[in-house]
């Protein structure tokens, strides 16, 4: 086996099974090397019009783009005469769902020269990213963009995530006009070791997490550039929240402190001091819901991300299961023929005395059979008119809680 610590970026690439590609009419399509990096960071820079100062990719996500990870490697290129004409990244950032490990790639900076559209470029690429992530057993791959755009690449707007609204009428009459704060914040920055180290433990408690690289564990939860702030009780940390522009991507408590909720949100309004703040969750962080949703001035549930589901037992079953941590689950059984992106594949899902399972269906006749399409948004979309039509058992456990942190995505 080879020794992946002293390999290159490119040869890390392609022992992972991502050496797919081709040359059509003098284009090279593939991978990138590192010695791409400048004219690959200039690249996507100029597509998206960001300046190289105050907007620059190296700045906005450090976690991907410099020189030493090799971003230009970790994603598909499309070189003519020697030059970059398009390109599509894709970055490992696997997650943890109840023990559960799930192999997972986003997609980012899709770029194609503005001279260069309309050639089939973009569609080559993604098509072979999806293809690399099929062959190397990805099961969940994620990425942001026009809903349209990304059907045709196999994604579409999924998972569940309720976002709250809170303004200082609410904050006051909920609390009282002269409430004693319980909380004190401060930004963490690099340096503060100890604070990343019990952001990374706070995190990883939780039944979802994803696998942050300890040492670049602050670029990637300060993405696009979010501040991180930690809350303390006194001079005990109790938990911590990633917010940018009022927005809170990302709250989480020590779990001794979870009934605390409330006052953590009321105080981290007060510290933050923009006049407002939205705090985004998941559906599986129901106890802060229960705490926060009769403070909030608006509320509402929609999709989280744009997916696309490539090992649907994998997917199904570790979600399913986290489901069960905060909700029970009716009994029942049902198995789906799924004409999936990453290949065909029979399921059943079934719960039995609240315990749910999902395992490969074999001979078992399927009660539905779906499109790609069809399947995800059946199992993951936060409504589905098809659900209507299942047995009111089965519609209960839907839809499956499939999430992601904004700092995890690429």
């Amino acid at each position: 086996m080879a020794d992946t610590a002293k390999m290159t970026g490119t040869e890390r690439i392609l022992s992972a099974g991502r050496s797919l590609h081709v040359t059509e009419n003098g284009v090279y399509y593939g991978a990138g090397t590192p010695g791409m990096f400048d004219e690959y960071v200039d690249f996507i820079n100029y597509v998206f019009g960001f300046n190289g100062n105050s907007d620059d990719f190296k700045k906005l996500l450090p976690k991907l783009y410099r020189y030493e990870l090799d971003p230009a490697g970790n994603s598909y290129v499309a070189v003519e005469n020697g030059k970059i004409r398009a390109a599509v990244g894709a970055f490992d950032h696997d997650i943890v769902v109840c023990g559960k490990l799930l192999k997972t790639r986003g997609i980012g900076n899709v770029a194609v020269h503005p001279y260069e559209r309309s050639r089939g470029f973009m569609r080559k690429l993604m098509n072979m990213a999806v293809d690399g992530m099929v062959a190397d057993g990805v099961a969940l791959s994620v990425l942001g963009g026009r809903r349209q755009r990304y059907n045709y690449f196999s994604y579409d707007k999924l998972g569940s995530e309720i976002s709250m609204s809170f303004n200082p009428d609410n904050i006051r009459h909920t609390f009282g006009p002269s409430y004693s704060r319980r909380f004190t914040f401060r930004r963490i920055s690099r340096g503060d070791e100890d604070l990343l180290r019990d952001v990374r433990r706070v995190s990883e408690s939780q039944p979802l997490h994803a696998v942050r690289n300890g040492a670049n564990y602050f670029d990637i939860i300060t993405s696009w550039r979010q501040t991180v702030w930690a809350g303390f009780d006194g001079d005990v940390f109790a938990g911590y929240a990633v917010e940018k522009n009022g927005s809170v991507s990302e709250l989480l408590l020590d779990a001794s402190r979870n009934a605390e909720v409330a006052e953590f949100v009321r105080d981290l309004f007060d510290a933050t001091d923009r006049g407002s703040l939205t705090v985004r969750l998941p559906v599986w962080l129901d106890s802060y819901i229960e705490k926060l949703i009769g403070i909030c001035e608006h509320y509402s549930l929609g999709p989280s991300k744009s997916f696309s589901v490539l090992d649907y037992e994998k997917v199904c079953g570790a979600f399913f299961e986290l489901e069960s941590t905060y909700r029970r689950i009716a009994d029942g059984r049902l198995t789906l023929a799924i004409d999936g992106r990453g290949g065909k594949e029979k399921i059943t899902l079934e719960s039995e005395g609240g315990v749910p399972r999902v395992f490969a269906a074999g001979e078992t006749d399927a009660d539905l059979e779906l499109s790609h399409l069809e399947a995800m948004n059946l199992l993951f979309a936060p409504y589905s008119t098809a659900r209507a039509k299942l047995p009111a058992n089965i519609a209960s456990w839907l839809p499956l809680p499939l999430y992601l942190f904004y700092s995890d995505a690429v």
